[in-house]
């Protein structure tokens, strides 16, 4: 989902990423609490003189701290949900936090409740910890250690009851959809959750606007937006509910060699007017895939001269013929192509582009009007 992103360790086998956000955000949250270190120290009880480090470097030291928190509040849904058999496919950081990607994100609304709510209980469970059993033991040790201590556990539990605010996505939000999803059709409650999202999104940009809190008003866009693309997705897994890839695919699938040459292919296209055909070898095996876009690799002097298995991809997205009309949806967003190869058994089958896809959404809708 995040492209811009690097993979910078694992955690019990789930890849922890950074967001290209996040090199933004870091040091904007080290300068922000840095400004604000005599405020902290005082609320932490605190002398601010007795403090030995620079203002900015416990900036820095607390804002890798409340993000590394982050982390943990989001391996305590992973771990939840990979306990109930969902992967978990990584955890990215980004600018305003961190969002921990599921292989499939549809489940019972009774797993979404235990996932959403983990995280939440992680980091009320995990500042308590600091505030009134750790700091109180060590808290004489050193100015630094008692400010940061502190700071950490205030943050992991204002952090435990904002993620409780029912501001769909965010886990108060999924928890009241879980609780809506067993009176009423997923869709639905996914449908009042994000109304409910919505709101709160308003209201946050509000407060933002008025009390100059720029991190409040980039929160309530993020949300609103969140929740608009959440109900979208889930109306696309309603719609195609009733469909497998069987269903909408194309069985007549003209294919190419891959020993013919570019200029041959053009021919082909302007024949019989498709911008994309799987490519085989001389023994007929599915070797890849050819688009348009693709013969813009080479000059018009070579098209003449040059095979498409110069050009031609070999990362082929299959699917099977059984699979959900959605998941193939989903892969063929992922990767950002416009077709999926059908195979059965090793053989192609079919081949399933977006236009297929699309057309059960039509259809869809043509029966919800059918029956009003």
């Amino acid at each position: 989902m995040f492209k811009s992103s690097l993979t910078i360790m694992k955690i019990s086998g789930i890849p922890i990423r950074l967001h290209i956000s996040f090199l933004v955000i870091l040091p904007f949250f080290a300068f922000v609490i840095g400004s604000n270190i005599n405020d902290i120290a005082l609320l932490a009880d605190v002398d601010p003189d007795n403090l030995s480090l620079n203002p900015y470097w416990l900036g820095l030291i607390l804002a890798i701290l409340l993000f590394t928190s982050v982390v943990m509040h989001e391996l305590s849904h992973s771990l939840t949900a990979r306990s109930r058999g969902i992967e978990i496919k990584d955890i990215t950081l980004m600018l305003l936090g961190g969002v921990a990607q599921l292989e499939d994100d549809s489940m019972p609304p009774r797993d979404e409740a235990f996932m959403a709510f983990a995280g939440p209980l992680f980091s009320l469970v995990f500042g308590v910890l600091l505030l009134f059993v750790l700091r109180p033991l060590t808290g004489d040790l050193n100015p630094d250690y008692s400010l940061i201590v502190y700071y950490l556990g205030y943050i992991n539990i204002f952090l435990a009851f904002f993620n409780l605010l029912p501001a769909f996505p965010s886990d108060g939000g999924r928890i009241l959809r879980s609780l809506i999803a067993t009176r009423t059709s997923y869709l639905r409650a996914t449908q009042i959750a994000t109304a409910i999202g919505k709101s709160f999104a308003f209201l946050f940009g509000i407060i933002g606007l008025l009390y100059g809190q720029i991190i409040l008003v980039l929160i309530a866009f993020f949300i609103y937006i969140s929740a608009s693309q959440e109900y979208k997705m889930n109306q696309l897994r309603d719609a195609f509910s009733d469909f497998t890839v069987a269903d909408l695919m194309t069985e007549e699938v003209i294919t190419v060699n891959q020993n013919i040459t570019v200029q041959e292919l053009l021919e082909l296209m302007i024949r019989e007017r498709h911008t994309g055909y799987p490519v085989v070898n001389d023994q007929g095996e599915l070797t890849g895939c050819v688009t348009m876009e693709d013969t813009d690799k080479i000059e018009a002097k070579d098209k003449k001269l040059k095979n498409i298995s110069e050009i031609m991809s070999c990362d082929i997205i299959t699917v099977k013929p059984n699979e959900s009309l959605f998941d193939a949806f989903v892969k063929m967003s992922k990767s950002d192509i416009g077709r999926l190869m059908v195979m059965d058994r090793g053989e192609l089958v079919g081949i399933l582009t977006r236009s297929d896809v699309m057309k059960a959404y039509r259809l869809k809708l043509i029966q919800q009007k059918s029956m009003e």
